[in-house]
C-alpha cells in the first residue's frame, strides 16, 4: 500500500484525471501538524503537473477549530510554495456553516496572496469552475 493511501490520501492523476485535473481526495483528522503536511505534497503535485488545475476534496474530512493566527500560519507555509501553484486551486468542503466560514477565510487571504482558489461545498461546481477556466 502506497504511503499516500495509508494517510487516506489519494493523487489521481494521468489517464484518471478529469480534464487534467489533479484531484485529491483527503480523509479522517485535520489537525494543524496534518494541514502542513498536505500543503507540502500538494506542493510537490503542482510541481509535478505544473500545467494542472487541483481539486481538493475535503468531504471525508473532521476538522479542529482555526483560529485566525492558525489560518495565517498555513497561508504563508502555502505562500513559500506559491511558486508552484500557478493554476486554480478548488477545495470541496461539507456543507457545515463553521467549516464554510473557516474555509472562506483561508480564501481570502490566498486570494490576497494572488492564488487562484476558490471554495466549493459542491464536487460538480468545483470541477466547472477548474474547467472553464
Amino acid at each position: 500500500m502506497a504511503a499516500a493511501e495509508r494517510h487516506g490520501l489519494y493523487l489521481q492523476c494521468g489517464l484518471k484525471t478529469v480534464d487534467e485535473i489533479i484531484i485529491r481526495k483527503i480523509e479522517g483528522e485535520l489537525d494543524h501538524d496534518r494541514v502542513m503536511r498536505l500543503v507540502r505534497e500538494l506542493a510537490v503535485d503542482a510541481a509535478s503537473y505544473p500545467d494542472r488545475n487541483i481539486l481538493i476534496d475535503y468531504r471525508q474530512t473532521t476538522a479542529t477549530n482555526k483560529s485566525m493566527l492558525d489560518i495565517m500560519k498555513i497561508s504563508a507555509e502555502i505562500k513559500s510554495f506559491q511558486y508552484f501553484f500557478t493554476n486554480r486551486v478548488a477545495v470541496v468542503i461539507p456543507p457545515d456553516e463553521k467549516r464554510f466560514e473557516v474555509a472562506t477565510k483561508m480564501k481570502a487571504c490566498l486570494v490576497i496572496m494572488g492564488f487562484h482558489y476558490e471554495v466549493f461545498t459542491d464536487y460538480d461546481q468545483a470541477l466547472a469552475w477548474l474547467t472553464n477556466g
